[in-house]
C-alpha cells in the first residue's frame, strides 16, 4: 500500500487502476500523434504529386511555346527567301492555317491535361479529407471508450475508498469492532 497523508494508504487495487488509466491515456495520445504524423505525411505526399503534375504541365506549355516560336522563325526564313508577292501571300496563308490548327490542338491538349490535373487534385484532396475524417472518428470513439472506462474505474475507486473510509471510521469509533 502507498501512504496518503499521515494515516491513509492507497490500496494496491486503486493504484493499479490509476496506473492502468495513465497507460491508456498515454496510448491514446501516442495513437493520436501517430495518426497526426501519418496525416501530415500523406498530405505532403499528395502535395508533392500535385506539384509534379503542375511542373509537367508548365514544361509542356513551355515546350509548346518553343514550338510556336520555332514555327514562326521557320516562316520568317521562308518569307525572306520568297521570290514573289504571290509566294509570300501563299506562305503566309499556309503559316496562318497551320498555326491556327496547331494552336487549336495545343489548347485542346492543355485543356484536357489541366482538367485531368484539376480532377485528380480534387479527388486526391477528397480522399485525404475522407481518410482524415475517418481517423478522427476512430480516435474520438477510442477516446470516448477510454474516458468511459476511466470514469468507471474512478467510480469504483471512489466506492472502494468510501467503504474503506467508513470501515476506518467505524474502527476508530469502536476499536473492538472487527471489519
Amino acid at each position: 500500500m502507498t501512504k496518503i497523508g499521515p494515516d491513509l494508504e492507497l490500496p494496491a487495487e486503486m493504484r493499479a487502476i490509476a496506473e492502468k488509466n495513465v497507460a491508456q491515456a498515454r496510448q491514446a495520445f501516442e495513437t493520436l500523434f501517430n495518426s497526426a504524423r501519418d496525416a501530415v505525411g500523406d498530405g505532403e505526399g499528395r502535395l508533392e504529386e500535385m506539384r509534379t503534375s503542375m511542373k509537367d504541365l508548365r514544361q509542356k506549355t513551355i515546350g509548346l511555346m518553343e514550338a510556336n516560336v520555332a514555327a514562326s522563325f521557320d516562316f520568317l526564313h521562308k518569307l525572306v527567301a520568297a521570290k514573289s508577292p504571290q509566294e509570300m501571300m501563299s506562305l503566309q496563308a499556309e503559316f496562318l492555317s497551320s498555326q491556327m490548327q496547331a494552336v487549336a490542338e495545343q489548347a485542346k491538349s492543355l485543356g484536357a491535361e489541366a482538367k485531368a490535373l484539376g480532377e485528380s487534385t480534387v479527388r486526391t484532396l477528397d480522399e485525404h479529407a475522407r481518410a482524415l475524417a475517418e481517423r478522427v472518428k476512430t480516435l474520438s470513439a477510442t477516446a470516448a471508450q477510454n474516458a468511459q472506462a476511466a470514469a468507471q474505474d474512478f467510480k469504483s475507486m471512489g466506492e472502494t475508498a468510501m467503504r474503506d473510509a467508513k470501515s476506518a471510521a467505524e474502527q476508530a469509533v469502536d476499536p473492538n469492532r472487527h471489519p
